[in-house]
């Protein structure tokens, strides 16, 4: 079951759910949201109902023609989403980002039911941080940005704001958001930088000693990840842009540029501490990466 509450284009349609003394869950009454919405510092983003539900157990929602969008956070236990034909498991930690005209259905879990933050959300700005928050997220609508009392806190502090329906809380209501969602996006990358299944920093901190030898694709592998080849060489370039070893040749002709800037060693000299044994190909490789020849360098600096 559900309560719909219309206003204009935007209905905040919430769960009936039987609301426990620690539970909370703010609606804002029509007449406002409909005010408010005009309202230049609110119309981009402005919440249209604010709740927290505690341990919810037998808690469940479908919505098949939502109006406005949904952000639900989920703190403990855990739950499921179904979306586009397909079941997703919803743990604490996860983010469900459910936009306006997406049918879903979701409810909590029967054995561990989820405790949630949730916020009904309008305006035209929303999309934008929905996905500013999945960022490259192969699944956008569930993102997991894991368990941060930050993020709860920015939710309670949401909900303080919007108990009160005068106009200059809703402002601030509206800007507080900003500032959750915001938070939301950062705590995201983080989690995707901390949790990734390739670790970038070890891997080019390797190639860092392997400067003045020739390196072999696998021994890199072996010696920095647990992952295939192909699944190497895959992550590295989605977190890079390129591949291991154009990483390796670029390090190296950078080390090559300031050889040639501090030093008087001859091109073939510096290639060959680099590894390079014929120094011709080194000069093709340098000037594939600097866009000049190696000569050509030194002598523009003065060398």
């Amino acid at each position: 079951m559900s309560l719909s509450i219309t206003t204009g284009e935007h209905p905040a349609e919430t769960s009936r759910w039987p609301l426990p003394d620690t539970g909370q869950r703010t609606v804002i009454p029509p007449a406002v949201l409909g005010t408010m919405t005009a309202h230049p510092l609110c119309r981009g983003c402005l919440p249209h109902g604010v709740g927290y539900y505690p341990h919810a157990g037998g808690h469940r929602m479908l919505r098949a023609q939502p109006a406005d969008n949904l952000l639900i956070y989920c703190v403990a236990g855990q739950g499921q989403l179904q979306v586009n034909g397909r079941t997703l498991p919803v743990l604490a930690g996860d983010l469900l980002l459910l936009p306006a005209g997406l049918a879903h259905h979701y409810q909590a879990d029967d054995s561990e039911p989820w405790s949630i933050y949730w916020v009904h959300l309008g305006g035209d700005e929303t999309p934008l941080y929905f996905d500013e928050i999945a960022g490259d997220s192969p699944e956008r609508y569930r993102v997991t940005v894991g368990v941060h009392s930050r993020l709860a806190e920015e939710f309670q502090a949401l909900l303080a704001a919007v108990t009160r329906v005068q106009p200059e809380h809703l402002v601030y209501a509206a800007n507080l958001l900003r500032s959750l969602l915001a938070f939301a996006a950062l705590m995201r990358r983080q989690h995707t930088t901390r949790h990734a299944s390739l670790d970038i920093n070890r891997v080019n901190s390797y190639l860092q000693t392997a400067l003045t030898r020739r390196l072999n694709l696998d021994e890199l592998v072996d010696a920095t990840s647990e992952l295939s080849r192909y699944h190497f060489i895959r992550e590295y370039k989605r977190q890079t842009g390129q591949t291991p070893m154009q990483a390796f040749q670029r390090i190296k002709v950078s080390h090559a540029c300031y050889l040639l800037d501090i030093s008087d060693d001859t091109v073939a000299q510096i290639a060959a501490w680099l590894g390079y044994d014929d120094p011709y190909y080194f000069s093709r490789l340098f000037k594939k990466v600097m866009g000049i020849s190696p000569q050509r360098y030194r002598r523009e600096r003065g060398h």
